[in-house]
Parts: structure tokens; sequence; C-alpha cells
């Protein structure tokens, strides 16, 4: 039987990711006047703030922890995973909002219910081939496949994780599971809570997208070239430990019957299976085969989306928009949810009104609490530094976010800068041709944002902690295009090691 590694027509929510602050992409706050008014703002209604492109606040404002004020209509931190889920709360509130409830207990439990579980109608990963998966390749994938870096639903009996969800669209007529936000930005932090909003980057996206067709194709065939070498010398031991199941072959070749009825026209070649294997944890490029393709690989790490500015933290900074995306192309946290619906093929039923709860559940999401409070010595000299060092020259924004920049004034991998317009330039891809202002071909600074949990900077996540960002140790030697370390060597240059030091403590505190 010919190769089984079949079109999955997908959008990966990390692609919110990609522009939910960074996936994800957005931008963040500085000192609120509180997180659930900041929450509930409506973005820039009539602002006519100028961009002032990169320096956009009073030079001594650096950014600040973020505080959480009042209290929270939602649990999202907690070292129980039940208790962040919180499902008999969530259960019923989103055909409470569509009768007619407006109070917003149960609207933000809608959009948190939206979070998890919502798909909007796009497109996902064929059922057969993720139950086929986990029930006869778990020893690989992991239990709700925890080993590609998700984690397991609790609720489901077949082994499905979080952030892969049942939905309308098809592949041909076969059912799927599409990404939801979960997939991206939920996991699990390094003190062991889980968080939502935190940056998935234990999410082996390449991996997964690079694998998923390979247990079956290599079940009929070992030595199947279509195959990347490396997955099948990978997954050959599975393969064989998987058709010692009796029911092993007849079950095979009925997913296989179910895939080839679907259509394989988005198949992965050997090169693009190697692309998407050589892809570190928690980056991703959204935009290509198999999903929708702009043409180009444009790599970007996951980004939390904690801290979203509301219109009064903006104004103070001038800020004309949420400048979400890695290229700050995207206004509105609404318009971005609507171009990840626009991606994923999905629905057209899900207009702005109906985006509304999952946008304001977003917005009330903020970075937890520090479980080991940072030397405060370290911070306040770190947080000097930040000022006299020029870094809010670039790291403007209530939560350091900048202006889109030019790459060639950062120095990182500039292949981010294609993203939805391939060369030559011919327009938006994608169905963005009304939206040419989403293509800036420039880069923004992140919000500095649970620095604490994160262990990937750059846009495109090469550098692998503060202290390679500092050249306080190598930074990795990749020449892979579009994964590059270089750049950005404003932390490497003109400070001691003492002035490091200390910025990588401040920076953590934040």
């Amino acid at each position: 039987m010919r190769s089984l590694i079949v079109t999955i027509f997908f959008l990966s929510a990390c692609g919110a990711a990609t522009s939910v602050d960074g996936g994800a992409p957005v931008d963040a706050p500085d000192a609120a006047p509180s997180a659930m008014d900041a929450s509930i703002d409506s973005p820039d209604a009539g602002m006519t703030v100028p961009d002032a492109s990169v320096a956009d606040v009073d030079a001594g404002t650096p950014p600040t922890r973020f505080s959480i004020e009042g209290m929270p209509l939602t649990h999202d931190v907690d070292r129980s995973l039940a208790a962040v889920l919180e499902s008999s709360n969530l259960a019923g509130a989103c055909a409470a909002v569509r009768a007619g409830a407006t109070d917003r207990t149960t609207r933000l439990r809608c959009g948190k219910w939206m979070f998890f579980y919502e798909t909007f109608g796009t497109v996902g990963v064929p059922s057969p081939l993720l139950d086929f998966n986990q029930k006869f390749y778990a020893p690989y994938f992991g239990r709700g496949f925890e080993r590609m870096g998700f984690v397991a639903d609790p609720a489901s009996d077949a082994g499905m994780p979080l952030g892969l969800a049942p939905t309308t669209g098809k592949v041909g007529t076969v059912a799927t599971r599409a990404f939801t936000c979960a997939s991206c930005h939920f996991g699990r932090l390094s003190d062991g809570r889980y968080a939502v909003g935190h940056a998935n980057l234990a999410l082996d996206y390449g991996r997964f997208i690079a694998t998923l067709g390979a247990p079956l194709s290599l079940g009929f065939n070992a030595n199947d070239a279509k195959v990347h070498p490396d997955i099948r010398t990978e997954l050959g031991p599975y393969v064989t430990q998987a058709k010692m199941q009796s029911n092993y072959t007849t079950e095979a070749g009925f997913v296989g019957l179910q895939l080839l009825g679907a259509g394989s026209g988005g198949q992965l070649t050997v090169d693009e299976q190697g692309r998407y294997l050589a892809l570190e944890t928690g980056t991703q490029d959204f935009l290509a085969k198999p999903a929708l393709d702009d043409g180009v690989w444009t790599v970007s790490r996951i980004l939390p989306l904690w801290n979203l500015p509301d219109a009064a933290q903006r104004q103070r900074a001038h800020m004309p928009h949420e400048r979400l995306s890695w290229n700050a192309g995207t206004p509105t946290l609404e318009l971005f949810l609507e171009g990840f619906v626009l991606y994923g093929a999905g629905t057209t039923e899900w207009t702005p009104d109906k985006l509304a709860p999952l946008a304001e559940y977003i917005r009330t999401l903020r970075t937890p609490e520090l479980e080991t409070p940072p030397d405060a010595a370290v911070v306040q000299e770190g947080s000097a530094l930040f000022v006299s060092k020029g870094c809010l020259t670039c790291h403007s924004g209530p939560s350091g976010e900048s202006a889109p920049m030019p790459f060639s004034a950062v120095g990182t991998d500039d292949e981010y800068a294609k993203i939805y317009n391939a060369p030559p330039d011919a327009g938006p891809c994608c169905g963005l041709n009304g939206r040419p202002e989403w293509v800036t071909r420039q880069v923004k600074a992140p919000r500095f944002v649970g620095l604490a949990w994160q262990d990937r900077y750059l846009h495109n996540g090469a550098v692998e902690s503060l202290e390679q960002l500092f050249c306080l140790s190598p930074r990795p030697m990749v020449t892979t295009v579009a994964q590059t370390a270089g750049g950005h060597l404003q932390t490497c240059e003109s400070l001691t090691v003492n002035e490091k030091q200390a910025l990588i403590g401040y920076l953590r505190s934040l």
C-alpha cells in the first residue's frame, strides 16, 4: 500500500500564538488600574495616537511586574489540573451566554471554555489517526500525546490531549480534532503549577506533525521511502511491538482506507518532514504544509498570553493599537481571532460578538505570582540598569514590548520578514488581501512576562536561556535557515558580567 502520510489539514492555535503574542503574539501592560478593568477594555476605540516607532515612553519607566488585583472570576493557576480546568463551573456557561446571559462571571467562564475546547469549525487532524496512534503507539507518543508536549485531558478515555478538540470541520468525510488555544497557551510551569496563558514551550509541534502518519505507513512497509529515514529508525521498534497485537492489521487497514478516501494532496515530502523534525520545541511555522501554506518557512516561538495592555496603558506608552503577532501587524485581539478562523477555514458564524467572550477572558490572564521571591536588591539594580543602559530605546512598551523594527536593527534571523507574503512581493497571501498592514516585514520585541519559566528567546526561539542571550554562555551554532541564533548583541556588548547578571535577575522577576 502506498504511503499513508496523508494530508492532515489543520491550523495550529499556536498560530494564534504567533499572533497572540508570539502565537499566539501580543503585547502587555505597565501599572494597570485593575486586572479586571484591563480585561474588559475595548481596544483603541477611536484612538488616534501616532505610532512613535521605537521610543514610545518616558525614558525612566522600566517594565514592572503587573500586579493582580481584585478577586479573579476564573481559577487559572494551580498545581491541581482539575482545579484549573474547573469543569463544573464552565459547563453550560456558553449556552447561558447564547441564551442572553450578560453577567461578567458567566461570560468569562464561557471564554475559558472556548479557550480549551472551541475549534470554530476549523479542519483538524483526522480522528481515526489520532485514535489509532493512541491505541497502538502510546509508548511513542505518550498518553494524551504528552511526549509531544501536550497535557493529557483527564476526561478523555481515548487518551486525547487538551488543546485538540472535536470539530465540525472534516477531511472529506473523516471527522477531525482541531487545535484550540490551549494547545500552545496552556502548560505546566517549572515549579509544577498548571497555568492558563503559559507559553507551551514543551510542545514538539514539528515532531507531532512529521510523525503522525508515519506509524500507519511503516506498519504496511517498514522501509517506506516516503517516510524520513530518521523517523523510520526512531519508530521501527514501536512498529514491531504494535504489530504483535492481534487486531493491529485489521484496524490499520480500516484507518488506512478511511484516510485514502479522504485524499492525500497535502502529503509532506521527505525534505519537508526533515524540516519539521529540525524545529525546536515551542517553535513552529503555522502557515506551511500540511496546513495553509504562505510559501515560506518562517519559524517563530510560542509566547505567553499574559498581560495584554488596555487602552489607557497603550495611550500612556503611545501604542496606536495592540501590536499583535511577531510583526506587530494585527491591531486587535478580536481581529487576530477572526484571522485564526479564516486561516483554519472555520465556519462563517463567528461574528465579533460571538468571539467576544474568548477575547474578554484572554484579557484577564495575568502572569502568575512567583513562588520564590527574587532578591530585591538584584531586581532594583537590574531595573536601574535597564534604564541607564538604554534598553528602553527598544523595549518601551508597558511590559517591554516594542513597535515593529527592521530586522537589521536587531540583527536576528530575518526569514520571518517574509511571513504571509513570499518574495517577490505579490501582495498578502491566505485571504489577507484586504489587510496589507498585516505584512510589515518587521519584528517587534515581545512582552516581558513569565521569563522565570521561559527557556526560549529571540523571535525564532533559537536561544535557550537569558544567559545565552547575554552571552554568559555560548549560543547554539545553528545554521538552518530561519533558526539561527545570531543577533541582539546589545545584551552581549558593553556590559560587565555583574551587570548582565543583575539584568537577568530583574528580567526573571517580571
